[in-house]
């Protein structure tokens, strides 16, 4: 299966619905070295903490690797959460 499809098949589950920081609907971006999908505004954020921590990129615009479609797989919004705690915009 291609690599846009299955980045569109996480964004169709439930638990990806909102971004994972601030609850904003149908989010757009991602930050693949956390697993978790984000809004414009929180991938700014993201982007904004370096690529040491948070490594963002389009769910639409930008071409994924196997790589880092598995660890969107691997992780996703409710998990991340769990795992990262609360955002910075709670």
């Amino acid at each position: 299966m291609a690599l846009e499809t299955r980045i569109k098949q996480l964004l169709a589950l439930e638990e990806n619905k909102k971004c994972a920081d601030c609850g904003t609907r149908q989010p757009r971006w991602a930050s693949y070295s956390l697993g978790i999908f984000v809004c414009l505004q929180c991938a700014g954020f993201h982007r904004s903490l370096g690529v040491h921590i948070s490594r963002v990129k389009s769910c639409d615009l930008d071409r994924w690797t196997e790589d880092q479609v598995r660890a969107m797989e691997a992780v996703g919004n409710a998990s991340g959460r769990e795992e990262y705690g609360p955002s910075y915009a709670e």
